[in-house]
């Protein structure tokens, strides 16, 4: 599972839309927006390993 996947599973699992993520995550919602776009889209980024493991610290996951 990359880190897309996990981060979607961890939103879903969670509840969480993208405002309350980047919240949590101290970074734009507009990053969290490239995050999500397919590995094909134009502008996507790949999610950091840091905010996965930051969201797990967060939400004792």
């Amino acid at each position: 599972m990359n880190n897309r996947e996990r981060l979607i599973e961890i939103m879903t699992e969670q509840k969480l839309d993208r405002i309350e993520l980047a919240k949590l995550l101290c970074v734009k919602k507009k990053d969290i927006d490239l995050w999500l776009l397919s590995n094909e889209s134009k502008g996507h980024k790949e999610v950091p390993d840091m905010a996965i493991e930051l969201l797990q610290y967060k939400l004792d996951i």
